[in-house]
C-alpha cells in the first residue's frame, strides 16, 4: 500500500491540483461578472487574495502554469487542441481559449495542457 503523505507530493499530483484550481477560478470569475458590483466586491477581493496565493505556491515549487491564449497553435507548442481536428492539416490555428494550462518545471513538461484553436483571422476572411 503507497503511502498517502508520499503521493500527494508526486509532481504530477500537485500540477493537477494547480490546474483544478485555475479551472475553479476562471469558473469563478465569470460568475463574478453576473453579480451586482455591490455583491460581487467581496468576492473578486478574496478571489484575487487567493489567486495571489496561488501563484506564490506555484512558484515555490518551482512550477509555471502556462496560459496559450492567442498564441500561434503548432505541433512544438506543449499543450494538446480539443478541435484540432476540425481544421484542415494546413489551416494556420491561433489558440482561442485555454481548457487547462500548461504545467512545467525545470524546461519539462509537468502536466500538458489544453486549448480550443480556431483559423487565424487570415483564413477566416
Amino acid at each position: 500500500m503507497k503511502n498517502s503523505v508520499e503521493a500527494s507530493f508526486k509532481p504530477e499530483t500537485v500540477a493537477q491540483l494547480c490546474v483544478e484550481y485555475w479551472k475553479l477560478s476562471k469558473a469563478t470569475k465569470k460568475a463574478i461578472e453576473r453579480l451586482p458590483e455591490s455583491e460581487s466586491r467581496r468576492l473578486k477581493g478574496q478571489l484575487n487574495f487567493s489567486d495571489r496565493q496561488l501563484a506564490l505556491l506555484v512558484d515555490q515549487l518551482g512550477f509555471k502554469l502556462i496560459d496559450f491564449e492567442a498564441e500561434v497553435f503548432h505541433a512544438g507548442l506543449s499543450t494538446s487542441a480539443d478541435n484540432a481536428g476540425d481544421f484542415a492539416d494546413e489551416t494556420d490555428l491561433i489558440v482561442s481559449k485555454t481548457l487547462e494550462p500548461t504545467v512545467m518545471a525545470d524546461m519539462k513538461v509537468i502536466r500538458l495542457g489544453r486549448v480550443l484553436v480556431e483559423p487565424t483571422k487570415s483564413e477566416k476572411e
